[in-house]
């Protein structure tokens, strides 16, 4: 099976990633994530063994379990990791080249900002995809 290779860095460049066939694209309208990055996140998971980080990252706890990771030198934001789950989320705007990848759902989305509106073409969930109601 042909694995596919995803790279991302941070804006000055001192910390970099390589990513291993990553899921697309969800949304996350959580009130941790819009105060995080000044809207919504979007990221994409991958299997923390499917990624290899370069450079000095500094994670921040917003949540029990939940932490963001950041550039320690230029403070963009690049990771979110639930300690309990296998995985790592990339920020989508962080990676070099997305090609392949697409929106596929948005969560928590009853915490969303009142200023815009989710498309009704998308899947959306109250809380996170295994646990929660979906909207067709």
């Amino acid at each position: 099976m042909t694995r596919i290779k995803y790279t991302g860095s941070c804006v000055c460049g001192k910390t970099v990633y390589e990513a291993y066939d990553l899921k697309d694209v969800s949304y996350c309208h959580c009130k941790q994530c819009r105060n995080m990055t000044g809207h919504h996140m979007a990221a994409c998971q991958a299997e923390r063994g499917n990624i290899k980080i370069k450079g000095l990252v500094k994670w921040f706890y917003t949540h029990e379990n939940s932490r963001h990771g950041f550039c320690n030198n230029c403070g963009s934001q690049m990771f979110w990791q639930n300690d309990n789950r296998p995985t790592i989320s990339v920020t989508a705007g962080s990676l070099d080249d997305s090609k392949g990848l697409k929106i596929i759902h948005h969560i928590f989305i009853e915490e969303k900002g009142s200023y815009y509106e989710i498309s009704q073409n998308e899947k959306q969930y109250v809380g996170y995809k295994n646990n929660s109601t979906v909207y067709d």
